[in-house]
């Protein structure tokens, strides 16, 4: 069984992206719906929580900038 790594103490985007994936081949490998269902739930959930790291970690462009 792989070790667990430290966790950094403010996991970037690429984190959650990488946990997604992961929870995603956990859920090919059940054979009952609802542990299926909720492993890709909370891949969902985690895709999220990296969009909004890149969201909230992109440069705020200004009006005058876009033109």
């Amino acid at each position: 069984m792989e070790e667990p790594q430290a966790s950094p103490s403010h996991p970037d985007s690429e984190h959650y992206r990488e946990m997604a994936r992961k929870l995603r081949e956990l859920a090919r490998q059940f054979r009952f719906p609802g542990a299926w269902q909720e492993l890709l739930t909370l891949a969902l959930r985690y895709e999220g929580r990296a969009d909004q790291l890149d969201a909230r970690s992109a440069p705020a462009v200004s009006e005058r900038e876009r033109d």
